[in-house]
Order: C-alpha cells, then sequence, then structure tokens
C-alpha cells in the first residue's frame, strides 16, 4: 500500500519518470550474489503499485566496467550503500553521468547516516533511513526540479502494510550460499527474508541505533509466512536467511512464526545475539526447519566485550553456544580482532575458549571503525586512535576473490605498540587458519 503521506499529485510526477536501483558491484567478495539486496526491492514494489516504470539492477558480481556497460537509461538512479561503499558510490555516480546527462543519482541504505564522504558535486541527494516514503518524495522533487539534499522520515512503521519486495526484477539472481560449508539441506538454492527491522541494543561498532532509534519493528507473522510461501511457489526455494538484526526480540511472535512455517518443509538460519537464549524456544526452532544460527559472539575477552558495549559474558558466549549444540544446531561464530580493547591476553583468552565450546564455523573479521558508529565518532573513549580514514582500505573480510588479505593499520591501542598489535593479531588469524574451521568464503 503507497503510504498515505504521498499525494496523488506527487505519485502523478513519479509516474512520468524511469527508475533504476542500483546494488554496486562487490568483487571483493567471494560470494557476492549470496544476499540479494531487499530493501530496494521493497521500495521497487512500492513504485510498480504506483505505476512507476522501475527496474533493479543487481551489479553485485560484476565489475564496474561491466556494471557501467549494461546500465540502462533512465531519470533517476538510487543506490544502495554502506559506509564503506561511499566512495565507490561516489565513482560509480560520477560514470553514470558520464554516460547519461540530465539525471539524479542518490544514494540510500545503511550508509547515509555519515555523510561526510558525499560527493556533493556528483550526487544530488541522500536518503536517511527508510525509504519507502522518501522515495516518493524524492522522485516528485526531482521531476519538479526542486530536489533537495537530504530527505529522512521517521522509521517506518507499518511494514505488514507493504508489497512483498519485487523479487521477479531480479531474475535468477534470487540468492546463494547461506549455509556453513556451503551445505544444501533442500534442492532449489536460497534468499533471504526480512521479518523485522532495528535492534534494541548500543554495540559501539555498529551504527544500526541512527536508523532504528533502538527500536524493534516486527511484521506479523502471517504476513512473513505469506513471503515465504510466494518464494516457494515461484521460485522453488525453500532455504531461507532471515536477515534480521534481532529475530528473537518477542518470543511470542517467534512461536507463532514457526507453528506457521513447520508445515512448509523448508531450511532456514538466523543471526541472533548470544543473550537471551531460550532452550525452548530454540529446541522449536530446530524442530520447524532452522538448521544454523550465527551468534554475534565478538570476543571471548571481557575487557573487550565490555570496551563494545556488547552487554554480554565470555559466560554467555559459552552457554548459548552448548545450547544450540545440545539441540542440535549448527553454530557459526561471528568473531572480529584488532578490536578496541584488546590486550596482550586477548589472543590467548580467546584461543582458550575457543578450544573449549563447541561450534561448527567461524567468521572472524578485521575490526574497522565504521563511520556512524560510536568508535567512529568518538575514538578517544575507546582508547584508540584512527589511522587511516580511507574507506577504499576498509575491507574487514579475511578472505577475498584472490585470496587472503592484508591486514591493514586502521586503528591503534593507544597505550600499546602497533607493532605488538599487528604480530599477535596475525598469530590469532593464523591459529584460526590451522583450526580448520574458519570460514573463507
Amino acid at each position: 500500500m503507497i503510504p498515505a503521506s504521498i499525494t496523488p499529485r506527487q505519485i502523478e510526477n513519479c509516474q512520468n519518470l524511469k527508475v533504476v536501483f542500483i546494488y554496486l558491484p562487490h568483487p571483493y567478495l567471494n560470494e557476492p550474489d549470496a544476499q540479494p539486496p531487499v530493501g530496494i526491492l521493497y521500495l521497487a514494489a512500492l513504485l510498480e503499485e504506483a505505476g512507476v516504470s522501475v527496474d533493479v539492477k543487481n551489479y553485485s558480481a560484476l565489475n564496474t566496467w561491466q556494471a557501467i556497460n549494461d546500465l540502462p537509461e533512465a531519470d533517476f538512479y538510487g543506490i544502495t550503500v554502506t559506509s564503506l561503499e561511499l566512495l565507490q558510490a561516489n565513482r560509480f555516480a560520477h560514470l553514470i553521468k558520464e554516460k547519461y546527462d540530465n539525471c539524479a543519482v542518490v544514494l540510500g541504505g545503511p550508509g547515509t547516516f555519515c555523510n561526510e564522504f558525499v560527493d556533493w558535486g556528483t550526487i544530488d541527494s541522500i536518503c536517511k533511513g527508510d525509504g519507502e516514503e522518501a522515495i516518493f518524495f524524492m522522485l516528485s522533487d526531482h521531476y519538479e526540479k526542486k530536489l533537495k539534499r537530504e530527505y529522512r522520515f521517521a522509521p517506518y512503521q507499518t511494514l505488514d502494510s507493504l508489497p512483498l519486495p519485487a523479487r521477479h526484477l531480479l531474475g535468477d539472481k534470487q540468492g546463494g550460499n547461506i549455509f556453513a560449508y556451503k551445505r544444501q539441506y533442500k534442492k532449489g538454492g536460497s534468499t533471504i527474508i526480512l521479518t523485522s527491522r532495528g535492534c534494541p541494543y548500543h554495540c559501539a561498532f555498529c551504527s544500526s541505533p541512527f536508523f532504528s532509534n533502538n527500536k524493534v519493528r516486527f511484521r506479523n507473522p502471517q504476513n512473513v509466512v505469506d513471503e515465504i510461501q510466494s518464494v516457494i511457489n515461484t521460485y522453488g526455494i525453500r532455504q531461507f536467511r532471515i536477515s534480521d538484526e534481532m529475530f528473537l526480540a518477542d518470543k511470542k511472535r517467534v512461536i507463532e512464526i514457526c507453528n506457521l512455517i513447520g508445515p512448509l518443509d523448508i531450511s532456514w538460519r538466523i543471526s541472533t545475539r548470544v543473550k537471551p537464549v531460550d532452550p525452548e524456544i530454540f529446541t522449536m526452532m530446530y524442530e520447524t526447519g532452522c538448521k544454523e544460527v550465527s551468534f554475534g559472539v565478538e570476543s571471548f575477552d571481557k575487557h573487550v566485550l565490555t570496551n563494545l558495549k556488547k552487554g554480554t559474558t565470555p559466560e554467555d558466549n559459552a552457554r548459548a553456544l552448548e545450547i544450540v549444540n545440545k539441540i542440535g544446531m549448527k553454530a557459526r561464530v561471528l568473531f572480529m580482532i584488532r578490536t578496541p580493547g584488546q590486550t596482550r591476553n586477548t589472543v590467548p583468552i580467546n584461543i582458550k575458549w575457543l578450544e573449549r565450546v563447541p561450534y561448527d564455523i567461524i567468521c572472524c573479521t578485521s575490526f574497522v571503525p565504521i563511520p556512524g558508529s560510536d568508535v567512529w565518532n568518538n575514538p578517544d573513549e575507546y582508547g584508540v586512535e584512527i589511522l587511516d580514514k580511507n574507506l577504499d582500505n576498509y575491507n574487514f573480510y579475511f578472505f577475498g576473490a584472490k585470496g587472503q588479505n592484508t591486514l591493514r593499520n586502521i586503528i591503534k591501542i593507544k597505550d600499546r605498540p602497533l607493532d605488538e598489535f599487528n604480530k599477535e593479531s596475525q598469530y590469532f588469524r593464523d591459529y584460526l587458519l590451522d583450526s580448520g574451521k574458519l570460514n573463507i568464503g
């Protein structure tokens, strides 16, 4: 349903424009098509409902020149970005305007809350936060030649009123491998789904609070299952990654979803915090097809967890992993090294705990201060110095398409020698490689 704030005149203005949404190339990923851009698929579905000509270009698996050569002409281009993609988006926008005159290029997505890297000579406007209302205002204003530099609306509340994501605009790129070690529990591929938006927590390394005001907005369980059934019927897909920031925020709702999806014979996974973990809920999830859970462990060093404002303890981490192991789920440990708060004891502590707790695979990244996060805004409070603010160097993945990535000097712990920090970080990465459990996908 088109938001009630949108006027007939705005809709008519939008109908006079051709719109293309863009998911940028991701040449640094091993599996660039693993996650389809669901956010812009929601916007595309709304515009289709309003009679607007809209297309979605998922260029994740292409390089920049392949993408530009493929890009069709339009009046309005919307690029979804994370904070770490802002410089790339600037360059891509410049190429768009070299190819097509008189178009508008705007940015949306989680990267727009820190706009100090936006090239205002090329980028015409940004959307901060949910785009379901903003997109109509932006398009209408562009048509009337009064596009503003910035648009921001309150977080969209009535998620059940939105049409289902316009997945048909992706063609056969509905998603890639979502399970550890590329396991396939069902034939037909996989995709992702969002059942809620927002997170109530304040982790120092995350910019999510700027989007959600630390509140979670939920879709009705039946609405979620209707989308899953639609994907099954249309694409034959029965493997889903629930990509919520906090799927377990409402216990009653999780129970309802499990009761509804049980008969659908699907396999699925979630990502969540290690606290709270309710054995009853996880047992029910397992019995209705949840094969894997990714836990935001980050570290087993209490000092690091406190510094990152995780609100958890090493014991919480261990308990969560032990519970899901007993139930029979596969556990994916989400971990970070080179973090604020890392001491000489951090690596030995992490190794000690990792050799004690059960887990299936570990996904470890190299910490970078994400623009918009509290660490980025207030590095002194976390005892770090940001050495490098070139976002092109902010690749936190251990592995890319060309193999193992170099550990870059992005931050320095203020009271510690950089050389020592680097040596222990490399030692821990080597340990993870030798363990045979490090994700290299």
